[in-house]
């Protein structure tokens, strides 16, 4: 199949996955953080709730610290060709190699989403608490030719 990018953007289509998985791990961040601007129900979470809640959690986490590490080392070693043989600077002490700078970027992935992991814990905490008004129970107004207590109409 021909490549039908223009040359300047050439390298866009080996960076596909990449691209990709960023920008769904970008949208579930910013998802995450409109839900926090809701304040959580002072009624207690259902189990559906919470199993929904840990699994889009776990698929968040499974993509900052799987996929998105992983599409970013496949790139740079297939496509940028960063190796241990290619050498960012070369100087009498110190050689820095393509490989080392890839390792240094992985690293740095890590510690954004695991500041933002934390961050958003904490804000998660401490969300306030919305009031639930509990229904107020009506007087019945007698009972029925069945012994049950009848409810009046309003």
């Amino acid at each position: 199949m021909p490549n039908l990018l223009p040359e300047s953007i050439g390298w866009m289509r080996p960076a596909g996955r990449l691209i990709w998985f960023s920008l769904v791990t970008i949208v579930a961040i910013v998802g995450i953080f409109l839900v926090m601007r809701r304040p959580r129900s002072g009624r207690p979470v259902t189990w559906a709730q919470a199993v929904l809640g840990a699994t889009g959690i776990f698929a968040l986490f499974f993509l900052c610290y799987a996929i998105v590490p992983h599409e970013w080392i496949t790139f740079s070693d297939s496509y940028l060709k960063w190796s241990s043989d290619k050498f960012l600077f070369e100087t009498r002490p110190v050689k820095m190699s393509y490989d080392k700078l890839r390792d240094i970027v992985t690293v740095g992935i890590y510690l954004v989403f695991f500041g933002l992991n934390l961050f958003m814990w904490v804000k998660w905490q401490q969300r306030p608490v919305a009031t639930v008004e509990e229904p107020t129970a009506e007087e019945p107004a007698g009972t029925s030719a069945f012994g049950r207590p009848k409810v009046r109409k309003a």
